[in-house]
């Protein structure tokens, strides 16, 4: 079974913080481009340890996925 086919994790449970990352992800996947964290970094202007956990845990749920050019959307029920 594919990681994207997995269910995702309830958004009611991200932080404001997560929510942000997720929305800054999104912003890029839908340029049709995968968000390297650098990018990330720059666009949030927030510590990177609290990104990197921030990214952890919206993989971890499968909101986003990990990619070799960075990250993108996890399986969503929105069209772009």
């Amino acid at each position: 079974m594919d990681e994207r086919d997995d269910p995702r994790g309830d958004v009611q449970e991200l932080s404001d913080f997560e929510l942000g990352v997720y929305e800054t992800v999104a912003e890029i996947d839908v340029e049709g481009r995968a968000a390297d964290f650098e990018t990330i970094e720059e666009l949030m202007e927030a510590p990177e340890e609290d990104l990197w956990a921030a990214l952890g845990h919206l993989v971890s749920v499968n909101h986003l996925h990990s990619t070799p050019k960075g990250y993108v959307l996890g399986p969503h029920d929105w069209d772009a």
